[in-house]
């Protein structure tokens, strides 16, 4: 007998999800009558085997993709917005000191800005 709250939980599938497949062979199958197959205990309803085959067939378990591990040397990452021509003006400069990118460019001007914060203590507030 299958347990459809526990097969929904495992699956990551939705209630909405689980009538719309039985409503293509069950047409009376609704949100309503779903509510009380998932509490067989308390409503003593429950799934034919038929259907359980078909929720089986149509949710096939498979194995979820493992995400991958953030292997950077940096991985924060710092962010801000520019208009066009200033983006442009910026990496012209960047190219201008020696800079191959901008990311370069940017963390040189960061650690300065840290160093001299560290070496003048509080910052000017802006």
């Amino acid at each position: 007998m299958l347990q459809l709250k526990d097969f929904c939980s495992e699956r990551g599938i939705t209630g909405a999800q689980v009538v719309q497949v039985m409503r293509e062979q069950y047409p009376g199958y609704d949100k309503y009558l779903h509510s009380k197959v998932t509490m067989p205990e308390k409503y003593g309803v429950r799934l034919v085997n038929d259907a359980e085959r078909l929720l089986e067939d149509a949710f096939a378990k498979t194995a979820p993709e493992g995400r991958r591990r953030d292997c950077r040397r940096l991985p924060t990452r710092v962010q801000c917005r520019l208009s066009k021509t200033d983006y442009e003006r910026l990496q012209q400069a960047l190219r201008r000191d020696g800079f191959d990118t901008v990311q370069a460019g940017l963390a040189h001007i960061i650690n300065m800005y840290i160093s001299k914060e560290d070496n003048h203590g509080a910052a000017v507030n802006r």
